[in-house]
């Protein structure tokens, strides 16, 4: 009487459990990648709101006639996101344009860290008394 093969080796098995194994891995490992970057976003989506708060107030001041402050040279803001407080540190630096007495370039920039690395938003933008 001959046996019939039905079902698989036990070598068929090993090798499914290899690859089911590898697929639940790199879907862990995905997932943990997305939320480091969906949080990435959100430091940087707030940096960038900062920063047009910071030119709009500029832009205010000195369409009032006043002098544009270097007050927040060095300024450090801390914030509280995902749990966690943050600083996030401004630089400014004020130029006229020449042969414009109105206008005035301002170069900003923010930056804050994020577990070992430190990341940095710039922006350049003209302000006038107009």
């Amino acid at each position: 009487m001959r046996w019939k093969r039905t079902g698989f080796t036990f070598f068929e098995l090993m090798i499914a459990a290899v690859i089911l194994g590898a697929g639940i891995v790199m879907i862990y490992r995905s997932f943990w990648t997305c939320l480091d970057f969906q949080k990435h976003m959100v430091y940087y989506a707030y940096a960038t709101n900062l920063l047009e708060h910071k030119i709009a107030a500029l832009q205010f001041a000195f369409q009032q006639d006043k002098e544009p402050s270097v007050t927040a040279e060095g300024e450090i803001e801390n914030i509280v996101l995902n749990d966690e407080k943050t600083p996030f540190h401004f630089r400014m630096a004020f130029r006229p344009v020449l042969s414009l007495p109105n206008i005035q370039q301002v170069d900003m920039s923010l930056a804050w860290r994020e577990r070992q690395r430190k990341y940095r938003v710039k922006r350049s933008v003209y302000i006038s008394r107009f």
